[in-house]
């Protein structure tokens, strides 16, 4: 094998990560087909910007409420135990929400109450999941495992998508909730086959309080990583939740329809893919900094020429832009933060990651389908991306510390709080 593909899988070289990944891969094709199903569905419901924020807000809110409380359960339990019991209760909502469409029993409210509930479930899956990566690779290879894991997610992102387009325009919405449901069956069945040390809890749990002040006081003295997260946070309520619009763009303003819908989608799951292999293959060897920033600036600038587009094969593009410097800045993010904390604080510390990555998306997507509805999709985008972008480029100017953070400043495992 090539030195370059070598260095790109190099995580392959250990058995459980290989069952985790293609679990994960079947899984996620069928996530990202309910979620192309859910919003073209709730369009055809309510026709409503408004509803369409609405409901993208309810699945994230969880993450904003619980995820800490998920992240320090995660640093004292059985991570594969809490990874496997996620994915049962998700499988269980998908089927619940493909038998209420199958009988024409669907309203909006159980899509609401649904999305909650699933929202929930990621609130603890998420942080679990994170950080049951490095027992899977260890510290070496932890950053490559990141960068794979992320050219999956956005690699289903592409398939999974375009099958719902098709799917939808053929054999109807609830079969992509049943497929979905399925597909949770491969990662469960994955973690039951891994061979894993024996486990055991080296201390009680703190309480969720006590927790969060042990990462606190931790991060009190990296104000790089603070300013990283504030970063994210600006990209995750003025950037990201373009996504909760995509139906109605796709619709009125592109004029496509269910299948030119999966195709944009899928646009931005392909630039995703592809920003994740070239952080797969280089961020053990190159400096961090440059692809974080440079993966902000990208994606707030592709979302910009986006949102001023009307043809849809240079749409396809913008997306594919878009979701390229989206993947290199979110990856680089996830791989910098738990490479520079404690061991016992890497479940806290993404469950942050996802509290601020995910869990602000309410705010984003509440705001962007409330102003849709006065200002149109289009203009929503673009002045939410122009204003990310332009605080992004303050912060950099103004804080010289985030430019020179690396993975070489790893924290020791053995510290104790």
């Amino acid at each position: 094998m090539p030195l370059y593909l070598a260095d790109t899988f190099v995580s392959f070289r250990h058995r459980n990560y290989r069952l985790f990944f293609f679990g994960q891969a079947i899984s996620l094709v069928g996530t990202w087909m309910q979620t192309v199903a859910q919003g073209w569905l709730v369009l055809l419901l309510t026709n409503s910007a408004f509803l369409l924020g609405l409901v993208g807000a309810l699945s994230t809110l969880p993450i904003l409420l619980f995820s800490f409380w998920g992240g320090v359960v995660a640093d004292h339990v059985n991570r594969r135990t809490m990874v496997t019991l996620t994915n049962t209760f998700a499988l269980l909502l998908a089927l619940l929400l493909g038998l209420l469409i199958f009988r024409d029993w669907v309203a909006i409210w159980h899509i609401l109450l649904i999305v909650f509930g699933l929202g929930t479930v990621m609130a603890f899956d998420i942080p679990a999941r994170q950080s049951f990566i490095v027992e899977l690779v260890g510290r070496e290879d932890l950053p490559n495992a990141i960068a794979l894991n992320s050219s999956l997610f956005n690699g289903t992102r592409v398939l999974g998508p375009a099958a719902a387009g098709l799917m939808i325009a053929s054999v109807g919405l609830a079969n992509c909730f049943f497929i979905n449901a399925l597909t949770y069956v491969a990662p469960i069945f994955g973690l039951m086959l891994m061979r894993l040390p024996r486990f055991s809890v080296a201390r009680p749990r703190p309480r969720t309080w006590t927790g969060m002040l042990e990462l606190v006081s931790h991060l009190r003295s990296r104000a790089d990583l603070i300013w990283m997260l504030v970063v994210m946070a600006i990209i995750s309520v003025l950037a990201l939740p373009f996504l909760v619009l995509m139906p109605m763009i796709a619709r009125d303003v592109l004029g496509t329809g269910a299948r030119g819908y999966g195709f944009l989608m899928a646009a931005t799951g392909s630039g995703a893919f592809l920003g994740a292999l070239i952080l797969a293959n280089c961020l053990r060897r190159y400096s961090p900094m440059p692809f974080f920033w440079g993966g902000a600036a990208l994606l707030c600038l592709a979302l910009i020429f986006f949102s001023f587009c009307r043809n849809y094969t240079l749409a396809l593009g913008w997306l594919f832009l878009a979701g390229l410097g989206m993947v290199i800045n979110i990856s680089t993010t996830n791989s910098l933060l738990q490479l520079n904390v404690p061991d016992a604080l890497r479940g806290r510390i993404m469950s942050l990651f996802s509290l601020i990555l995910i869990g602000l998306n309410p705010v984003g997507s509440l705001l962007f389908g409330t102003l849709a509805d006065y200002w149109g999709p289009c203009l929503t985008v673009g002045l939410g991306s122009s204003l990310a972008g332009l605080l992004c480029v303050v912060i950099f100017g103004y804080r010289p510390e985030l430019r020179g953070l690396s993975f070489r400043e790893e924290v020791s495992g053995h510290q104790s709080y």
